[in-house]
C-alpha cells in the first residue's frame, strides 16, 4: 500500500482498486489501463512500445506500485488530466484534429485516423526536441532552384542528398515503424514551429522515399500546413486530383527529375519500363528509379513500379538512410526517458 498526502484529501493506491478520498472506483490496473488505451485507438502493439519504460518487463504488470509513473506517461502522451487517466470509470480521450487535410484518402473515417495523427506528432515531438540546434531555412519555392542547391554526392541526385539537405535546413524527416492503426503513408506538420516530414508506411525503395518526403516538403514552401493544419496522406494508391496534390507532385517531379518527362513510357512490362528509365538516366543524368516512380504517380501503377525498380536492385535501403541522418542529428540516447521511448517507434 502506497500513502500519498495532499492538502485538501488523503490518496492510497492499493493493488487492483483506486480510492480517491473515501469514494471506491472500479478496478484499476494495468491491463485496465491498456484496454482503455486500445479503446482510445492506441492498441498494445503501438502502447507497449512507445509508453513503457526501458526498464519495463512483464512481470511489472502485476505490480500496483508502478502505476503512478505509467498513469503520468499516459496523461501526458494524452495531454489529459491525470485524475482522468486514474478513474478506471472515464473513458480515456482521443485528441481530435479537425484542422488535419486528409488527402488520397480511402474509404477511412476520420475519427479513425486521428489515433495516428496523434501518435506520429508525439513522436515528432520528441525528436524535435532532442536535434541538434539548427537555423530553420525552407526550400525555395521554385522545384528547380531547390534543385540546384542540393550538394550531391554523385552527379546523379538520390535520397541522400536530399535528406542531408533537409536536416541542414532544420527539417527532420523521420519513417515511423510502429503506430496505432489505421496508419498514414506520410504527413507533414507544424512541431514546435519546426515544420517534421512524418513517412507512415513501411517503404524502403529510396526514390519512392525521396518522391514522397519532396512532395511532403510542397506542402511546407507553398504554406499548405500550419501548426493547426497537418497535412495527412493515407495512401498513395488513392487518386486526389485536388490543386494542392497536384502542386506537390508537380513540385516533387520537378526537383527528382528536372521534369523530364517521365518516361513517354509506354512500357510493355517492368523490364520494358526498367529500361526505358536506364536510357533516361544516361541521357539526362536522372536517377531511372526517380524517373519509374515520377511515372507511377503519373499513371499509378505502383505495382509495375515497384517490380522495375526491383529490376534494377534499386528497392531496398531507403530505410536505413533516413535513420542514419536522424542518428546523426538527433540525440536518441541522453533524451529523457519518455522520449527514448517515443524513439522505439522509428524504423531501425
Amino acid at each position: 500500500m502506497m500513502w500519498v498526502d495532499t492538502a485538501s484529501s488523503t490518496k492510497y493506491l492499493n493493488i487492483g482498486t483506486v480510492h480517491l478520498g473515501k469514494t471506491p472506483l472500479a478496478q484499476h490496473t494495468y491491463t485496465s489501463l491498456m484496454r482503455r488505451l486500445a479503446a482510445a485507438g492506441f492498441q498494445s502493439a503501438f502502447s507497449e512500445t512507445a509508453l513503457l519504460p526501458d526498464w519495463w518487463a512483464p512481470s511489472c504488470a502485476e505490480d500496483a506500485s508502478l502505476l503512478p509513473d505509467l498513469e503520468i506517461r499516459i496523461a501526458r502522451f494524452l495531454g489529459a488530466a491525470l485524475d482522468v487517466v486514474r478513474d478506471p470509470s472515464i473513458a480515456l480521450p482521443t485528441p481530435t484534429y479537425a484542422g488535419a487535410q486528409l488527402r488520397r484518402v480511402r474509404d477511412v473515417d476520420r475519427d479513425r485516423l486521428t489515433s495516428a495523427i496523434h501518435a506520429g506528432l508525439q513522436i515528432a515531438g520528441a525528436v524535435v526536441r532532442n536535434m541538434k540546434a539548427v537555423p530553420l531555412r525552407l526550400p525555395p519555392m521554385d522545384p528547380l532552384v531547390w534543385r540546384r542547391e542540393i550538394v550531391r554526392k554523385t552527379p546523379i541526385l538520390q535520397l541522400g542528398d536530399v535528406l542531408a539537405d533537409l536536416w541542414a535546413r532544420g527539417i527532420p524527416v523521420i519513417q515511423v515503424a510502429t503506430l496505432p492503426a489505421p496508419g498514414f503513408q506520410g504527413m507533414v506538420a507544424v512541431v514546435e514551429d519546426r515544420p517534421i516530414v512524418i513517412i507512415g508506411h513501411d517503404l524502403d525503395e529510396p526514390s519512392r522515399l525521396a518522391f514522397v518526403i519532396a512532395h511532403e516538403i510542397a506542402h511546407v514552401v507553398f504554406g499548405d500546413c500550419s501548426v493547426e493544419h497537418p497535412v495527412v496522406e493515407e495512401d498513395e494508391n488513392v487518386s486526389d486530383d485536388g490543386q494542392i496534390e497536384r502542386q506537390a507532385d508537380n513540385y516533387a517531379r520537378a526537383v527528382l527529375t528536372e521534369n523530364v518527362t517521365p518516361p513517354s513510357l509506354q512500357a510493355f512490362d517492368f523490364k520494358d519500363l526498367a529500361l526505358k528509365a536506364l536510357e533516361q538516366e544516361k541521357q539526362w543524368n536522372i536517377d531511372a528509379s526517380s524517373i519509374i516512380w515520377s511515372w507511377a504517380r503519373s499513371s499509378g501503377d505502383y505495382q509495375l513500379a515497384a517490380m522495375a525498380t526491383k529490376a534494377l536492385y534499386r528497392n531496398k535501403g531507403g530505410k536505413r538512410l533516413v535513420r542514419k541522418y536522424l542518428d546523426e542529428h538527433v540525440d536518441t540516447i541522453d533524451a529523457p526517458d519518455s522520449d527514448r521511448a517515443l524513439f522505439r517507434c522509428l524504423t531501425k
